[in-house]
C-alpha cells in the first residue's frame, strides 16, 4: 500500500465521494434544533415574541411553558473507584443555559422591543439626551399626509401577498414586527454613523437616544443567534453518542463525558450559580466604568445605564456557560486527556464527508459569525461613540490619566478582547479539530502502509465505510486515504469565514486614536 500509485485523477481520488447522499437530511444531521428539528435560519422562526403564560399554585403564580419538542434527555452515568462506568437510571435534561436567562434569550424580540421603547420614551423626560424626534426633518402641509400614507399601504401590500401565500399568514404578525424592529434599529445605525462623518467632530454632536441603537441591533441578531444555536449544541451534544458507528467509540464514556458537562453547567456553590455570579460582576464592572464616564453610550443616560447593565448580565452569563462548553469540547478532543476513553475517532470516509466532524464544525462556524457580528459592533462603538468622548485633538489631549484610562478601557479594551477572543475560539475550536483529524489521518496511515505492493480495486472506500472495516484486507485505497478530509468544514468557505474575525480589525483607528 505504501508504494501504491498516487498520481491518479482528480475523479479517481474522489471515487469514495461518489456515493454520499446529496440530501443534508440523509447524512444524519445532528446540527438540528431539537424543538422543531429544523435546520433552516430565518429570524422571525427563531424566537417567541409573546410568552406563553399559564398561572401556577404557588409565587409567582405565573409560569412560562418550557419549549416543546423531543427534549434533548440521556441517562446519567458515573464513573466508580475501580475505573469502569455505571449507568444511574436517572435522566437528566442537557440545557447550555436555564433559568430566567433562557426565558430571555428564547424572547428576544419582545426583550429588545420592550428596550427600545424604553429608552426612545424615556429620553423625552430626560433632558441629558435628546430623543430622536430631534432628528427628524419638518413635514408639514399635505406632503406630510401623502407621506404618512405611503408609509401605512407597506403594511397592507405585505398583507395581501400573506392571503396568497406568497407571504405565510400565521408567521405575518411575527415577521412585521421583527423586521419592522430590525429595519428602525438599522435606521438608527445608519442615522448615527451619518452623523458622525458628517460632523466636524464626533465631539461635536448633541447627545441623542439614537445611538443606543447599534447595542440594540446587535443583542436583537446576535441574542437570536445565540438561542438558535442553543437548541443546535443541545441537540447535537446529546445525540452525538447515540448513532450507531458513528465517532463515538465508547457511548457509556460519552454520556459520562456528557454528565459531567452537564453538572458544569448546571453547578450551585453555597446556593448560588456561578454563571449568575460571573454574569452580575462581569455587569457591575462595566456599570462601575461607565458611573465614572459618561455612560455606556456617552449620552449621560440614566435609565440607558440601568438597561445595558441588565442586559450585560444576561450576556455574561450566556459568556460563562460558553466558555464552559468551550473547555470539555477541547478536553474531548485530547485523545490522552481525562476523557481518552470516549474514543472520539476520526472516520476518513464518513459519510457526512468530513472524517464524522462536519456537525462539530457547524457549531464553531456559529459561534464564529456571533463574535464576528460582536466585532463589529465593538468597532461601530469604538468610532461613533468613543468619538464623542473624547477632543479633536486626539486621545492624548484629555488630560486626566484617570478619564483616559476610562476611556481605553470602555472603548479599546473590547476590540482587544475580541481579538484574543476571536483568535482563542479559532485555535480551540478549529484547529483543535483539524490537529484531531490529522492525529488520526497518519495514525491510520501508518497502521495500512506497507501492507500491499499494490492498489486492490476491491477496496476502494464508499461514503460511510467505517476504518474498522479494513481490518482483515489490506487497508483502503492509498489515493483515497491520502484524499480524506483533515478539516471539519470545506476549507474554503471555512477560510473565508474565519477571515471575517479579522475584518472588523482592519478599521483604521488612527483618527480616532490620535
Amino acid at each position: 500500500m505504501g508504494e501504491a500509485d498516487v498520481t491518479e485523477t482528480a475523479t479517481t481520488r474522489e471515487n469514495w465521494r461518489a456515493d454520499r447522499p446529496e440530501d443534508d437530511e440523509l447524512l444524519g444531521s445532528l446540527w438540528i434544533r431539537w424543538t422543531d428539528g429544523g435546520t433552516d435560519l430565518h429570524l422571525h422562526r427563531i424566537c417567541e415574541i409573546v410568552p406563553q403564560v399559564t398561572r401556577g399554585e404557588s409565587f409567582p403564580y405565573l409560569t412560562i411553558e418550557p419549549e416543546t419538542g423531543d427534549r434533548p434527555t440521556f441517562e446519567r452515568v458515573e464513573r466508580d473507584s475501580d475505573g469502569g462506568y455505571r449507568e444511574t437510571g436517572e435522566e437528566a435534561q442537557f440545557a447550555f443555559i436555564d433559568g430566567v436567562p433562557r426565558q430571555l434569550l428564547r424572547h428576544t424580540p419582545l426583550v429588545i422591543l420592550v428596550a427600545t421603547v424604553l429608552l426612545a420614551v424615556g429620553a423625552w423626560v430626560d433632558p441629558s439626551v435628546g430623543p430622536i424626534t430631534d432628528l427628524f426633518p419638518t413635514i408639514a402641509g399635505p406632503d406630510a399626509g401623502l407621506f404618512a400614507l405611503y408609509i401605512a399601504i407597506t403594511p397592507v401590500l405585505l398583507w395581501l401577498l400573506s392571503t396568497v401565500d406568497v407571504v405565510e399568514y400565521r408567521e405575518f404578525p411575527s415577521a412585521l414586527a421583527i423586521y419592522g424592529l430590525v429595519g428602525a434599529l438599522v435606521a438608527g445605525v445608519g442615522t448615527s454613523v451619518f452623523l458622525t462623518v458628517t460632523a466636524d467632530h464626533p465631539s461635536a454632536i448633541d447627545p441623542n437616544v439614537v445611538f443606543v441603537s447599534g447595542y440594540l441591533l446587535l443583542l436583537l441578531v446576535a441574542g437570536q443567534f445565540l438561542y438558535e444555536a442553543t437548541l443546535r449544541i443541545e441537540h447535537l451534544f446529546v445525540t452525538l453518542g447515540t448513532r450507531t458507528n458513528d465517532i463515538v467509540g465508547d457511548e457509556l464514556a460519552y454520556r459520562h463525558f456528557l454528565t459531567d458537562l452537564h453538572d458544569s453547567l448546571r453547578l450551585s456553590v453555597y446556593g448560588l450559580s456561578p454563571s449568575r455570579v460571573f454574569g452580575v460582576l462581569v455587569a457591575a464592572q462595566f456599570a462601575i466604568i461607565w458611573l465614572i464616564g459618561n455612560g455606556p453610550q456617552e449620552l449621560a443616560y440614566g435609565l440607558g445605564l440601568v438597561v445595558n447593565t441588565t442586559l450585560n448580565a444576561v450576556l455574561g452569563v450566556a459568556a460563562f456557560q460558553f466558555l464552559v462548553v468551550v473547555r470539555y469540547f477541547n478536553r474531548l478532543l485530547n485523545a490522552n486527556g481525562e476523557y481518552s476513553d470516549v474514543d472520539l475517532t476520526y472516520e476518513p470516509f464518513h459519510v457526512d464527508g468530513y472524517g464524522g466532524f462536519r456537525d462539530l464544525g457547524r457549531f464553531a462556524i456559529r459561534i464564529n459569525v456571533i463574535l464576528t457580528m460582536a466585532g463589529l459592533y465593538l468597532v461601530y462603538r469604538l468610532y461613533v461613540v468613543g468619538g464623542r468622548a473624547i477632543p479633536p485633538e486626539g486621545v492624548m489631549a484629555i488630560g486626566d490619566p484617570l478619564t483616559t484610562a476610562v476611556w481605553l478601557i470602555s472603548f479599546v479594551g473590547p476590540v482587544v478582547g475580541y481579538a484574543l477572543g476571536a483568535g482563542a475560539w479559532g485555535y480551540y475550536s478549529f484547529w483543535s479539530m483539524h490537529a484531531k483529524m490529522v492525529r488520526d489521518k497518519h495514525r491510520i496511515a501508518r497502521k495500512y502502509q506497507g501492507t500491499a505492493r499494490e492498489v486492490d480495486i476491491d477496496r476502494t472506500p464508499a461514503a460511510g465505510d467505517r476504518i474498522d472495516s479494513f481490518e482483515n484486507s489490506e487497508g483502503p485505497e492509498w489515493a483515497a486515504l491520502q484524499d480524506a478530509p483533515t478539516w471539519p468544514l470545506e476549507v474554503n468557505k471555512m477560510a473565508s469565514l474565519l477571515s471575517s474575525n479579522v475584518f472588523p480589525l482592519l478599521f483604521p483607528v488612527s483618527n480616532v486614536l490620535f
